[in-house]
């Protein structure tokens, strides 16, 4: 069954949900999430990054966030690192973590392409486009 609902929220959600769903399938393989990834991708930008850092930058709740870090720890993908302020947690890629993204970094790659082959190419960059400035303008 299909319905085009009005509503954006829904809307946006329900396509985010298929997204994810598509990436999530494609990164199976690699024994990462596309969450993780993403993470471990935004810390080799990012590195010493803060949680209330990350939680911003992607949007996700705090909690959730801080339970994907320690799990992430746990598998030594990440390690805490001593801050001025020791109530502080920041974040850094470990070797280990960064050996995992390389190595899932084709999954992503073709779960990109699978996107821009399914919107087409302009649509594809369009739409990133119009997303990104969506959740600047959104989120301040």
């Amino acid at each position: 069954m299909r319905v085009n609902l009005p509503c954006y929220c829904a809307t946006l959600r329900r396509a985010a949900r298929i997204v994810s769903q598509r990436y999530e399938a494609a990164m199976r393989g690699s024994g990462l999430t596309i969450t993780q990834f993403t993470l471990l991708t935004v810390l080799g930008e990012l590195p010493e990054a803060r949680v209330n850092d990350l939680a911003e930058l992607l949007a996700m709740d705090q909690t959730t966030l801080s339970r994907t870090l320690k799990l992430m720890e746990r598998a030594r993908l990440i390690a805490r690192v001593s801050a001025a302020d020791r109530r502080e947690a920041r974040w850094v890629l470990t070797p280990r973590g960064r050996d995992r993204r390389h190595q899932a970094l084709p999954q992503w790659q073709a779960a990109q392409k699978e996107f821009v082959r399914a919107m087409g190419a302009a649509t594809a960059r369009q739409l990133a486009g119009a997303v990104f400035v969506m959740g600047e303008r959104l989120s301040s």
